[in-house]
């Protein structure tokens, strides 16, 4: 049988003899303890603890391995030998999720034993196998995409992942606790959701969403790990992504295509800001770039298109189906607007800003740059004039103050002009 390579590797650094003994010896003493003050038998109290245990093990324990099978690698500097290796990117994909979390999996499972055991209430089981091993599996995932972002921008620590893992656990335990005891979840089973004008049973919804974030997670993973061993790829999966985003969400509001539109160009607009945040930002990726585009050769420039540029792109029909069926209201009574062609200018601003500052001397510093520049147009700066009643001089630093679309859209246009000037300068200074 030819075993996935990397998945055979990870069994063996993780499945050591003294491990696979050890952990068992371990769990059956807190399973002891918990079976004597149940009264000598498996009861309430111990399935309590191995359903803890499960979460605790699969989340955190599970997490922080996916983070440090990237991570260690470029800790250890053997990145460049698995590169060099013949695995492909999916190969890669599961050794390092499933091989990673061998150990994870053979206490978890230990513990889902000794709650099916002590459980009173069997009948709750299925349902609890299937979200506690697909919620598992979904943050273990996660935390491999995070793993996987963070050494792209040279960071080799993992106790930002590890604060998201801690409160992926503090939403999923009370989740799974409902289900175990049926308490809080059996209404579920009768209520409906209305997606697209469709009544939908609530529990079938949640599954099918666990089942496409899980698949999209993995999917990240796939196409990462492919960036990083070198393989060009069209931004299909991206673009795959926004679509399903804008499908799926679209389903949830009221039936026309102004919400539809509004859902839409939120959801290209939020893309546009992570796509530009988690990409890696090479000065000659713009230069191959244009090179591409002067020679027509299409595929190369689909390669080389940077993802915030085509969720960027996506936003800006619905931006103008928008502006052309405005309707009119203020946000949070402060006299802010909503102007889409001014909103779409104002996030290709912010990832000038961002850019700006990723061409710098400091380029590991660009993201908090960004937010003090952010806090500065957009609150310090049109705040205190508008405390002082020029309100106008506001609306030129945050163009949604203006009480007219066309000064919104002039407002910030001319913000996105002088900022992608100095870009464009700076870009110049790094090639």
């Amino acid at each position: 049988m030819n075993l996935n390579p990397e998945l055979q590797r990870q069994l063996i650094l993780e499945c050591s003899p003294a491990r696979m003994i050890g952990a068992p010896t371990v769990l059956g003493a807190v399973f002891t303890l918990t079976y004597f003050l149940d009264g000598y038998q498996l009861g309430n109290l111990t399935a309590q603890a191995s359903l803890t245990l499960f979460m605790l093990i699969n989340l955190l324990w599970g997490t922080r391995q996916t983070a440090d099978s990237i991570v260690e690698e470029y800790r250890d500097r053997t990145w460049d030998t698995q590169r060099l290796s013949a695995l492909s990117p999916w190969q890669m994909t599961v050794g390092k999720l499933f091989g990673s979390t061998s150990m994870v999996w053979y206490c978890a499972a230990m513990c889902l034993l000794v709650y099916s055991l002590a459980t009173d209430n069997p009948a709750a089981l299925p349902l609890l196998y299937f979200y506690a091993l697909g919620t598992s599996l979904l943050v273990q995932s996660a935390g491999l995409t995070l793993g996987l972002l963070a050494v792209q921008r040279g960071q080799y620590k993992t106790g930002s992942i590890l604060g998201l893992a801690l409160l992926g656990f503090v939403i999923v335990a009370p989740q799974l606790a409902d289900i175990s005891s049926m308490s809080g979840y059996l209404a579920e089973f009768t209520q409906h959701r209305y997606w697209y004008n469709i009544a939908v049973n609530q529990q079938y919804l949640h599954q099918i969403s666990l089942f496409c974030a899980l698949f999209w997670c993995i999917m990240s993973n796939y196409r990462l790990l492919a960036q990083d061993l070198g393989l060009r790829n069209l931004p299909w999966a991206w673009l795959g992504f926004s679509l399903f985003l804008m499908v799926y969400l679209g389903g949830f509001i009221p039936n026309s295509s102004y919400a539809f539109s509004l859902a839409a160009f939120g959801v290209c607009i939020l893309l546009t800001y992570v796509g530009v945040i988690v990409e890696r930002h090479d000065p000659l990726r713009i230069k191959r770039l244009m090179a591409y585009w002067q020679q027509a050769n299409w595929r190369r420039v689909g390669e080389e298109m940077p993802l915030s540029a085509l969720s960027f792109s996506l936003s800006l029909p619905f931006a103008i189906f928008l502006s052309f069926h405005q309707q009119q209201f203020a946000w949070l009574n402060i006299s802010l607007h909503a102007y889409p062609l001014a909103v779409a200018l104002l996030v290709l601003r912010d990832c000038a800003v961002y850019l700006f500052f990723c061409y710098g001397k400091n380029p590991q510093r660009a993201f908090s740059l960004s937010l003090l520049s952010a806090a500065l147009l957009y609150g310090i700066l049109p705040g205190l004039f508008s405390a002082i009643g020029m309100t106008g001089v506001a609306a030129l630093f945050f163009p949604l103050w203006a009480d007219s679309a066309i000064g919104a859209l002039l407002f910030a246009a001319i913000q996105c002009g002088l900022i992608l000037s100095l870009l464009y300068r700076r870009w110049q200074q790094s090639i």
